[in-house]
């Protein structure tokens, strides 16, 4: 019986260990303060089962607070598989629900071991709370084990994998307790394989919980990393392409096509189309080299001394193939013909 103690008192400060850390980190995330209320309720529920044999009846004041253990456990699961509102009035009333029964009932017990004498009432109304908390606690574990089987079938194969383990361990935890416990005869290890079996579920639940958490936190910096890391490729990028049309002008070729330019810098053309959208606001590749030989020919027909120059000859010095796109591309930017721009701004 002293190594159960033992093993009692180290379930009470390792769920006490983890609802401090989790409590600090509850700004990046509601899972980690749904997850400290579970490992604190946890740690109040074994508390009252370890000071049972020595503190009757004021054991019963210690489970009060103790009141969000299979209510814990689903808000936090809500939280932690789903994105958008995974925790709101009605889910707390819920859990408030059953908190209530559970503090009550124990104040009941405390009550009718302290004072009371004649506590008929009092049974009848410990038993009927007994019955609706254990509705109530199934529930809220069969929704908990919902929130982790609707992923398994629209998710990632890492949410895949993180599903898995939750479950595994969230089903050998009931069945542990629930199942090969009630069917445990009373004897066994001096009456005490019930409390072996809880010591043994607290442990796997709290340590597969928590480092599913870890496990997850590492999947967002990882992903934070391969973001960033991405972003600052497309920016060293952006400025090669930048360098090639603009520094070197390349865009004054009327034959450049944006296959040129992926194979120059060994990229695949859909990089070369995402930065156009990304960095330099263009359409496409066609649509922002076109604008810089527009703003090319703006040059040379407000310069004086090439007035004389053809329409045709400004659209070919510019990267035009002929006069008829020239123009098509400098209306679309510039709102006039080349031959108004001209008129215009030779006339000021």
């Amino acid at each position: 019986m002293e190594s159960l103690k033992v093993a009692q008192l180290f379930i009470v400060l390792l769920s006490l260990l983890l609802a401090i850390t989790h409590y600090r980190l509850r700004e990046k995330h509601v899972l980690h303060l749904a997850f400290a209320v579970f490992c604190a309720s946890s740690s109040m529920h074994i508390a009252y089962k370890l000071t049972g044999s020595y503190w009757a009846p004021y054991h019963h004041l210690i489970c009060t607070l103790g009141f969000a253990t299979c209510s814990g456990y689903w808000l936090f699961a809500r939280a932690f598989f789903r994105k958008a509102n995974p925790i709101n009035h009605h889910h707390l009333l819920f859990v408030g629900l059953l908190g209530a029964c559970l503090i009550l009932r124990h104040l009941l017990r405390f009550s009718e071991k302290m004072w009371l004498e004649n506590t008929d009432w009092i049974l009848t109304l410990t038993t009927v709370l007994s019955e609706a908390i254990a509705i109530l606690s199934s529930g809220m574990l069969i929704l908990a084990f919902w929130e982790g089987y609707r992923v398994l079938q629209s998710s990632t194969a890492t949410q895949r994998k993180i599903s898995t383990i939750y479950l595994s361990s969230l089903i050998i935890c009931i069945v542990s307790v629930m199942l090969i416990a009630s069917a445990l005869p009373r004897d066994l290890l001096a009456g005490a394989g019930r409390d072996w079996l809880v010591v043994f579920a607290y442990i796997l639940i709290l340590t597969s919980t928590h480092g599913l958490i870890r496990f997850r936190q590492q999947q967002i910096n990882q992903k934070e990393t391969n973001s960033d890391s991405t972003i600052q490729e497309e920016s060293i990028l952006a400025q090669q392409i930048h360098t090639l049309l603009v520094e070197e002008k390349r865009f004054l070729e009327s034959s450049l096509r944006v296959a040129d330019i992926a194979r120059e810098l060994d990229v695949p053309e859909y990089r070369i189309h995402a930065i156009m959208l990304n960095h330099f606001n263009a359409k496409n590749f066609n649509h922002y080299v076109n604008q810089m030989r527009v703003e090319y020919a703006k040059t040379i027909l407000s310069a004086p001394d090439k007035c004389d120059w053809p329409v045709l000859v400004v659209g070919i010095e510019s990267g035009f193939a002929s006069a008829a796109p020239f123009s098509r591309a400098f209306k679309e930017f510039s709102g006039c013909t080349p031959g108004q721009y001209r008129k215009e701004k030779l006339a000021t």
